[in-house]
């Protein structure tokens, strides 16, 4: 017994709504697997960065004698606190484990770097550079990540 459930003109019909329903139900439906972009986070990381990149610079550029870690201390306490306020930021963002885990290297880097320098009270040029440049790496794949949101939109 040969029993059709559509007759042959209504085939292409039937296959049409078919295909109709698949591309509703895929082109409807997002996957967001990262946080938003956010602009003002942008910002700041790059503010961040820049007080960071301006505390070592002075420190690199300061004559022998003040490179003393009481004269920085307040310095060092002002990018503590935006790291700080990064990570809390990004901590409260759904989805965003990659950055937080990003920022805490940054923070735990930059942490010891400020206690090796007030434990040993001075620091040379080449450890300042050292750690310098060393920052830097740290701060260049949080930008990065949050950059990359943009393009992600």
């Amino acid at each position: 017994m040969n029993v059709k459930i559509f007759p042959r003109k209504f085939q292409w019909l039937n296959l049409f709504w078919q295909l109709l329903v698949i591309m509703m139900c895929t082109s409807s439906c997002t996957v967001q697997l990262v946080p938003p972009y956010d602009p003002e986070i942008e910002h700041a990381i790059i503010d961040a960065a820049r007080q960071s990149d301006r505390l070592y610079m002075e420190m690199i550029n300061a004559p022998d004698d003040k490179k003393l870690f009481g004269i920085y201390k307040d310095k060092y306490l002002s990018v503590a606190v935006e790291i700080n306020s990064l990570l809390l930021r990004n901590e409260t963002r759904p989805k965003a484990d990659h950055i937080v885990s990003s920022i805490t290297k940054l923070k735990n880097f930059f942490f010891s770097a400020m206690e090796d320098h007030k434990k040993r009270e001075v620091l040379n040029n080449a450890e300042l550079i050292l750690y310098h440049e060393q920052l830097k790496a740290f701060w260049k794949p949080v930008l990065v990540e949050e950059m990359a949101l943009k393009k992600a939109m």
